[in-house]
């Protein structure tokens, strides 16, 4: 039977509207067409003058969980081994990085008492020095790696407050091997700062023997921690308050202690009680300037309230005035001032 013109004509526009529809449709990647995405573990680390050695970590990226338990999706390990490419990109503070870094290794932790050194087990790291340019293995059955870099501890520790940078950057360029579909992320880098001990970075010691200083402390922190709101003066060993990379710490050591089990030796230590708190603003290069801390604090419901403590500093033959405002949950404090020393 002929078809008659009209229905052929029906037919092509219905394909052509079935084209049309379907312009731009991209078939979704689901679950292991996604291929595997290696990372710089942080964004960035930090440490004082004199620190021999530093530290960054490569890890896998989450992803759906074959299991189908981990809704949030999980590190899926790599069935073969594969050979990572990295490099450091930037070095400010030296002319030679070679100058700064002088010697480096790989490892992965086994558990929380052993790493693959313990076991023998080689990552072959090869980095040379010069060009900033290195590579490592990356194994199979393992969520991350971690790359350590001895350094001369003696090339920035002066007693001068810098103007300049002393950092570097490091990013992950390529991978090869494997039969797994595997790339890395090269957009992201990891920032390593050497931090100056003449500005406020550092740790500073309370005297606990003052007992206005030690209420100013109570009423300060109390604000936002139960147990530093009924301590007394007996009860405490020290008080620290330290200015670290990205953060600063209030750490009460008391003098109760506890035995721990630390890898099978068992010890006496003190107890502590430790507040963390990140720097939203902080004045660098100088001996006064303005500071700003914020955190978040767990409810019982399971939801979080903001915490903010806001004021200035300074610096004075190794004495620091540290004078702050804290608010939370709508109570706040008078402006108090810590004097600590180094």
């Amino acid at each position: 039977m002929k078809r008659s013109i009209y229905g052929l004509a029906l037919i092509a526009l219905t394909v052509m509207a079935c084209d049309k529809k379907n312009d731009g449709v991209i078939d979704p990647i689901i679950g292991g067409d996604f291929p595997q995405i290696l990372n710089l573990a942080d964004e960035g680390d930090g440490e004082l003058e004199d620190e021999d050695k530093f530290s960054f970590k490569i890890t896998l990226a989450d992803r759906v969980d074959p299991d189908g338990k981990e809704l949030d999706g999980r590190i899926v390990p790599l069935k073969q081994k594969v050979r990572v490419h990295f490099a450091i990109t930037g070095f400010e503070g030296s002319d030679r990085l070679s100058d700064y870094i002088k010697d480096s290794k790989a490892f992965y932790e086994i558990d929380d008492c052993s790493t693959s050194e313990d076991a023998d087990i080689d990552l072959n790291l090869d980095f040379d020095v010069a060009t900033g340019k290195g590579s490592v293995d990356f194994p199979a059955g393992v969520e991350e790696i971690e790359i350590e870099f001895e350094t001369d501890a003696d090339l920035f520790d002066d007693d001068a407050l810098n103007a300049g940078d002393r950092k570097l950057e490091i990013q992950l360029t390529s991978v090869e091997g494997g039969a797994e579909k595997i790339a890395v992320n090269t957009a992201n880098k990891f920032s390593y700062e050497v931090l100056d001990d003449e500005s406020v970075y550092g740790s500073y010691e309370l005297d606990i023997d003052d007992e206005d200083q030690f209420q100013q402390f109570v009423e300060l922190f109390g604000l936002i921690n139960e147990d530093v709101r009924s301590l007394k003066p007996d009860d405490v060993e020290e008080i620290e308050i330290a200015f670290e990379y990205g953060e600063v710490k209030a750490i009460v050591v008391l003098k109760e202690t506890e035995e721990i089990d630390e890898c099978g030796e068992r010890e006496t230590v003190n107890k502590e009680i430790e507040i963390e708190a990140d720097i939203e603003e902080l004045s660098l290069n100088t001996l006064d300037g303005d500071v700003e801390l914020a955190g978040d604090l767990e409810q019982e419901d399971g939801s979080e309230k903001e915490f903010s403590y806001k004021g200035s500093f300074k610096l004075n033959a190794g004495r620091l005035e540290l004078t702050l405002q804290g608010e939370y949950d709508d109570e706040e404090t008078e402006e108090i001032t810590l004097t600590l020393t180094k």
